[in-house]
């Protein structure tokens, strides 16, 4: 087989990879955003973020991979039962916990001084946070959320261990099945990776600088 042929495979995976990783990254800011805000203005409860991200931060994804879709699917065969829904729920939640970094560095970038204004003309704290504050932090997270897509493309190479045929177990099929060629697949499969990561992190980078200056930030 030649490398014009590996190529073609690869990019066959590349939807999976996608898909996986835009998912994860939507379910890091559904779960994210909320636990940063809890951290920051909800100090009574904040020891369960705490606990939070020290778990999904410091247990290896491997591990979560396989402790979901071997350890729940007896008890849970739906949805943990699907490859694709473990796939995108622990890299998800992984990506939740760092993401909750990112805004809450974000969220004191803004300062106090933006919820004390929108809590003085009448809004609730939830509201300054939802109508004021989330808007600015966007602004100021554009940087590390750019960081943070570019590791959920790669983290999503370990959903291997879980049989999912993304560009990462095409490359190591291709190294199998070929005549002892371990190369080529993993160069070619780290080209496309770079593709897939950096030229998105770059762009959320300089849109977020424009958008900074733009509003005075």
């Amino acid at each position: 087989m030649d490398v014009w042929q590996q190529f073609i495979i690869l990019l066959e995976g590349v939807p999976l990879t996608l898909s996986i990783s835009i998912f994860s990254f939507l379910i890091g800011i559904v779960v994210g955003l909320p636990l940063a805000f809890i951290r920051v203005y909800e100090k009574e409860i904040s020891f369960v973020v705490d606990a939070y991200e020290k778990i999904f931060r410091g247990v290896p994804e491997i591990v979560l991979l396989l402790l979901f879709f071997f350890g729940l699917r007896p008890f849970f065969p739906f949805p943990f039962g699907n490859a694709f829904f473990v796939a995108c729920f622990v890299l998800g939640l992984r990506s939740a916990a760092n993401q909750s970094q990112i805004y809450r560095g974000a969220i004191r970038g803004v300062g106090d001084e933006q919820m004390i204004a929108g809590m003085s003309v009448g809004f609730s704290k939830w509201r300054a946070i939802w109508y004021i504050m989330i808007p600015q932090v966007f602004n100021f997270s554009t940087s590390g959320l750019g960081s943070e897509y570019a590791l959920l493309i790669k983290d999503s190479a370990y959903v291997y261990v879980i049989g999912l045929a993304e560009v990462m177990t095409r490359s190591l099929q291709l190294a199998k099945s070929g005549p002892g060629d371990y190369v080529t697949p993993f160069v070619l499969g780290a080209a496309i990776y770079i593709a897939l990561t950096f030229p998105f992190a770059f762009w959320l980078d300089k849109w977020g600088n424009k958008r900074k200056k733009k509003i005075g930030l």
